[in-house]
């Protein structure tokens, strides 16, 4: 999984910009065909982000913001579309034990390169530049975010320059639909430009970076402007734009008045708040696909008082979860409880959010020993039961819900400050101090995307994966959960791997390290002249960027 901040999800250059230290910049605009927008930059996209990038190297992020502009920029072994289907990439098939792909019990996966992929620079991509990432995605040194499922390969053999042959150390099921697959910890490095280096984390190509994708970065100013010009090289052919503005607007406000000005064409992962204003403007289509990305409250396990699942429990009782979804997600989205979308064949039905019930939210924090004093405030031995609680600066959705839950846990006893950071600061690796990482919170809310449509949630929820291995940042590690997820991926059928997500999502509900509070639809707001945009259920809406056209 990854942050779509959503966690996880998220350039108009003709903005005014006052608020953000730059000026405003004049672009002539035209007719399509006499009959499209008069506010169309004929070749330019400007995309709207709410969300700064932490990083264009995308072996150290976990943003989904990051994976889209990695769509653009890089290329994987797969893909994925507008159906959540794996696609190949730079692969020419995706493997089976059906096309040969899949030998040896599993464990040998095998894939053939295209033989006409260069990177942006010229260089050819081959076998060695998929060994090498594979190396740096291992290699202790590099601030990585996660390393699944890269750890379970054993070696990797190039016996050509398009051939990659990798061996596991045990079967594997979702491997391959992790592997390579283009975005953060899976697009493909070029080997010739960073051999030299013993690590990644604070090198200049971090920030003008050459992929092999569709559109290469002419320009990078951190929370401003990323200048993306098409890849004359790409091998599919040039893109239909020849540049794209990606243009940081940290305030979703800002943003929804940047469409309505006619600055920005793509406007993505809007709050639902939005939605029906952005339905109503002229020369706007709006989108809002089902996707895995799910909403949610995680609870710092191993942070005292939080470590007591009668807390934890209580909370989820205190907290009116179907208000929430009324008022902050204003309906639009699925409810949920647990980790696994609805929309998956791991998904457990009977997991439901936990009621409303005040009087056994008091009763399980007496159990705990805190008591209500003569204010009202639950005490233990003198201290006062007061917790945090954190999310992304700027995001009003998030800002309300966060009141909401004040106001909620308040009404049973329990203080709850809020402190929100910006989003390079909240999620940043363990190794750049990351405020999650390092688990300086008690209730973190924030959004995961599957990075694939598989339902193995070993990177979020896998008692092995704590920080700094891993972004378990429940700091929950429960052996059971682990056994469960083992097993499952020993199995390459769905039939026989469903029950044990079953038992993962009812060991969720009864411990509480997590509370979904919807699964998001993403709404995206684009110029009603962009063609060839196919919004996705998994992964990223920019996974055909080198189609799209205005």
């Amino acid at each position: 999984m990854k942050i779509c901040t959503c966690t996880f999800i998220v350039v108009c250059v003709a903005v005014s910009c006052i608020a953000f230290g730059c000026t405003k910049t004049q672009t002539s605009v035209g007719r399509l065909s006499g009959n499209g927008n008069p506010w169309t930059v004929h070749g330019v996209l400007r995309v709207g982000s709410w969300e700064d990038l932490d990083s264009l190297n995308p072996v150290l992020s976990s943003q989904s913001f990051v994976t889209d502009v990695d769509q653009m920029v890089y290329s994987g072994l797969i893909d994925y579309d507008d159906h959540a289907n794996a696609i190949p990439d730079v692969a020419l098939l995706i493997p089976s034990l059906e096309n040969g792909g899949v030998r040896g019990g599993g464990k040998t996966i095998t894939y053939h390169l295209r033989r006409d992929v260069q990177f942006s620079d010229g260089a050819p991509l081959t076998s060695t530049d998929v060994k090498f990432t594979w190396l740096q995605i291992m290699n202790p040194n590099n601030n990585l975010p996660y390393r699944f499922p890269y750890d379970a390969v054993s070696s990797i053999d190039t016996p050509d320059q398009l051939t990659v042959v990798v061996h596991l150390k045990y079967p594997l099921a979702s491997f391959i639909a992790n592997f390579m697959r283009n975005g953060n910890v899976g697009s493909i490095l070029p080997e010739h430009l960073l051999r030299s280096y013993t690590d990644l984390n604070h090198i200049a190509f971090n920030n003008h970076p050459i992929g092999s994708g569709p559109f290469v970065v002419a320009r990078w100013e951190p929370g401003v402007l990323l200048d993306l010009k098409a890849n004359p090289r790409y091998w599919r052919g040039p893109p239909r734009l020849r540049e794209i503005r990606y243009q940081i607007i940290p305030s979703t406000n800002t943003l929804l008045t940047s469409v309505r000005g006619h600055d920005t064409d793509l406007y993505y992962d809007a709050p639902e708040v939005q939605y029906s204003t952005l339905k109503a403007l002229p020369g706007v289509r709006v989108t809002a696909v089902p996707n895995m990305v799910f909403e949610h409250v995680d609870f710092n396990c191993q942070r005292y008082p939080l470590s007591d699942a009668r807390i934890r429990q209580a909370i989820a009782h205190a907290i009116n979860w179907q208000k929430l979804v009324q008022s902050v997600y204003f309906g639009v989205d699925q409810p949920g409880m647990a980790d696994i979308p609805p929309i998956s064949w791991g998904f457990d039905p009977s997991v439901k959010p936990y009621p409303l019930d005040l009087a056994k939210a008091r009763a399980l924090l007496a159990r705990a020993g805190w008591l209500p004093g003569p204010d009202g405030a639950m005490t233990r031995n003198g201290e006062r039961l007061q917790l945090s609680i954190s999310t992304v600066s700027g995001n009003t959705s998030r800002a309300k819900a966060e009141e909401l839950m004040q106001e909620d846990l308040r009404a049973v006893g329990i203080g709850l400050d809020i402190h929100n950071y910006p989003a390079d600061i909240l999620f940043a690796t363990y190794g750049n101090n990351g405020i999650l990482a390092h688990g300086r919170f008690d209730l973190a809310l924030f959004a995961w995307q599957y990075t694939v449509p598989d339902p193995d949630n070993t990177l979020t929820i896998g008692p092995d994966q704590l920080p700094p291995k891993g972004e378990n940042y429940t700091f929950y590690a429960d052996p059971d959960i682990g056994v469960w997820q083992h097993e499952a991926e020993r199995l390459y059928r769905p039939a026989e791997r469903r029950p044990y997500y079953f038992k993962i999502q009812e060991r969720i509900h009864d411990a509480v390290p997590i509370h979904t509070i919807v699964w998001r639809s993403n709404i995206d707001a684009v110029n009603s002249d962009l063609k060839n945009f196919k919004p996705a259920p998994a992964v990223s809406d920019f996974w055909n960027s080198y189609e799209w056209q205005i």
